[in-house]
């Protein structure tokens, strides 16, 4: 029990706050929030810990710039790392090996996207002929073009360099009359739904492809300029073709049948003979681009954004992930479906989620129903207007769709209601704007225990990282800052196996790193020493840095390594180093309130704090503005022959005698040196 009155925070669940929210004392998220996060994540049940460190995975090419998570049908779990014409597979500690990706262009890897189903990955550029990634064991991996079958063909005004389509094929049908009789038996022709007007029919077939021109023609489905003739000519035939040649009536979209009105032993029989081909174009080429992005939907595949029609998107058909060929009809048949959108608007990403999601670069749609069809066009309904920036996944959490917006600037969040029977788009990162800034990388890690939450990571384009404690069913979106010494972060991803990996540039050079909670250094290299030594070597990379090191539960440093090595106080097994960055927690002023829309401003001092603490070994306050100052945590000292990381401790802490005056007095929590820190309350005393 503290001695005197102190103001209580026992939770940390709105991150670090907004400056202009700092004297929103009547706002929910002041008595959670923090001035200033960094390098820890906040604990679901209140409190902060140490974010874990970044173990060291291995180095990879100066250039490389995206990373994609790959899991096989088997099981197997890997990291894609892109750079230009190239790509590479690492598993959990290795890099496996390379393989070429032609085509691929540094100007292009910001935006490109990706869609993984099985032993199968497709990236998307609107500049690159998508690729197929095919996995056959850990070192056995092939690249190929996409193998897009029947690609719908499309009107793009002409081909490319003038001119008009010269490939158009009018569909064709025949009709047969079989007993009728001239002059006296009447019949009508019904063209896609439309019934004609009553045709009297007459053997001579000339005269009756008139008669049936005519009547066509008339009907407000059909335009002007088809053809009819007689098979046999004259009389004596039975066979009309009816020719849809003309302007306005291209393509196969045809069903011509007959109906004999007065005869009963007469009939009419109608058959396609040539399938019509709308004048145009592949949809896709290499003269009018290629898909910005695709996902796997309902047992097909989707790709959309096109290069030269960019508001539209096409489906192929069921079971059969490659074909595209809009002559297979039915509910299971391929279509391409244009959106009805504003000039501009382009399909940034098309996501599976409750319902099929499609994200372009001016707003948010989801197609009302489950499930596809060729026969029912599809409903695409608005639900957001932000838009999403290129090249940024869409990442799933807790039932919902997280995602950047258009300016990069913007964690938007599509979830679906009952309540308003749609999804709703909302801003979860209102409360941290600015750390949220040009955001070019978005990823999710799944709760790895009960006492934690899903971390939301994301990369900018200053080479600036942030984390994000995720539990929007308890309404807790902590942002917060990750830094690593003078690291600039590339690019982030969660992998099959849940792991937050990063490209990250050091000083000796880009390498990738995976977050693990019980590390506590960065750049984490392990080694074993057999049998045990007080010297280290194998750390040139670390050369002239500063480094610490963790070993059979000490704590040492920092050292700064010369030809790769350093030397102990006493000899260890094993163990990790690395280097160190240390987490920082700064609280908000308190409030000055001394009555119903009075408040009280001079300057103040904080002048004690209780710090409630669990299985911490290091512990460093500063408060005021002033210089930190590390803090005792055992009344006595360590135990002398038990490893420091082995006496955490759990208690309240308390601190008096803090200095100094401030118009905002805060409290700053940090560490002068490597060590387990998780702070579940602080009780902080003013002199107002």
């Amino acid at each position: 029990m503290v001695a005197r009155p102190g103001r209580l925070q026992s939770a940390f669940t709105a991150g670090e706050l907004d400056k202009l929210l700092h004297e929103r004392t009547n706002l929910k998220y002041f008595t959670t929030g923090a001035d200033h996060m960094e390098n820890v994540v906040s604990i679901p049940q209140g409190g902060f810990r140490w974010r874990g460190g970044l173990r060291d995975v291995g180095g990879v090419a100066a250039d490389a710039a995206r990373l994609f998570p790959f899991m096989a049908s088997d099981g197997s779990v890997y990291d894609i790392v892109l750079r230009p014409g190239e790509a590479a597979a690492w598993s959990a500690t290795a890099k496996l090996t390379d393989f070429t990706i032609s085509g691929l262009t540094a100007g292009m890897l910001p935006a490109v996207t990706d869609a993984q189903r099985l032993d199968t990955m497709l990236l998307f550029h609107p500049d690159l002929q998508s690729k197929r990634i095919k996995h056959a064991g850990p070192t056995s991996w092939s690249v190929d073009n996409l193998p897009y079958v029947g690609v719908p063909s499309y009107d793009y005004g002409g081909p490319i360099g003038g001119g008009d389509y010269t490939n158009g094929v009018p569909a064709k049908w025949r009709l047969e009359f079989v007993g009728l009789s001239t002059g006296t038996s009447i019949f009508n022709l019904t063209v896609s739904q439309q019934e004609s007007a009553s045709i009297t029919y007459d053997s001579d077939m000339t005269v009756l492809a008139g008669l049936i021109e005519a009547a066509i023609e008339d009907l407000p489905n059909v335009s002007a300029g088809i053809t009819v003739t007689s098979v046999s000519g004259g009389a004596g035939g039975t066979k009309i073709d009816v020719e849809f040649t003309g302007a306005g009536n291209e393509g196969d979209g045809w069903a011509l049948s007959g109906t004999v009105i007065n005869k009963a032993d007469a009939a009419i029989l109608a058959s396609k003979t040539t399938v019509g081909v709308s004048p145009g174009e592949d949809v896709i080429s290499a003269d009018r681009g290629w898909p910005r992005c695709g996902t796997f939907y309902n047992q097909r595949l989707i790709v959309g954004g096109f290069k030269g029609l960019p508001n539209a998107w096409m489906f192929s058909r069921q079971a059969d992930y490659f074909s595209f060929d809009v002559r297979f009809v039915g509910a299971a048949g391929p279509a391409l479906v244009p959106m009805d959108t504003d000039g501009g608007e382009a399909i940034e990403r098309i996501t599976d989620s409750r319902n099929l999601t499609i994200f372009t670069n001016k707003a948010e749609y989801w197609i009302a129903e489950r499930a596809l069809s060729q026969s029912e066009p599809p409903n695409h309904v608005a639900f957001g207007e932000r838009g999403v920036r290129p090249g940024v996944p869409v990442v799933k959490n807790e039932g919902a769709l997280n995602y950047v917006s258009a300016t990069g600037s913007v964690i938007g969040e599509a979830r679906f209601t009952d309540v308003e029977g749609n999804f709703v788009s909302r801003d979860v990162s209102l409360l941290a704007p600015h750390l949220v800034d040009s955001v070019r990388d978005l990823a999710v890690r799944r709760a790895v225990q009960s006492t934690s939450g899903n971390i939301q990571s994301m990369v900018q384009d200053d080479g600036r990282a942030r984390i994000a404690t995720v539990l929007r069913e308890q309404d807790i979106m902590a942002f917060g800052r990750l830094t690593s010494g003078a690291a600039e972060f590339i690019a982030t991803a969660v992998n099959g196996r849940n792991e937050l990996m990063f490209l990250t540039d050091r000083p000796d050079g880009r390498r990738l790193e995976r977050l693990e909670d019980a590390l506590l250094l960065d750049e984490a290299t392990a080694f074993t020493l057999e049998p045990a030594s007080a010297t280290i070597t194998g750390l040139s990379r670390f050369n002239g840095r500063e480094i610490w090191i963790v070993a059979d539960g000490h704590v040492l440093g920092p050292f700064t390594p010369l030809s790769g090595s350093v030397t102990l106080p006493f000899e260890v097994s094993g163990g990790y180093a690395g280097t160190w960055t240390a987490p920082l927690v700064r609280t908000l002023p308190p409030p000055r309130d001394v009555g119903p829309n009075v408040v009280l401003k001079r300057r103040a001092r904080l002048h004690s704090a209780h710090i409630s603490v669990v299985d911490s070994t290091s512990l460093a306050v500063a408060a005021n503005d002033g210089p930190l100052r590390d803090v005792p945590l055992l009344r006595f000292g360590l135990t002398a022959d038990v490893p420091e990381l082995q006496q955490g401790v759990t208690d309240t802490i308390t601190v008096r005698g803090l200095t100094g005056f401030s118009m905002e007095p805060k409290l700053t929590i940090s560490q002068l040196r490597p060590g387990r820190l998780t702070v579940r309350s602080v009780t902080l005393e003013y002199a107002l």
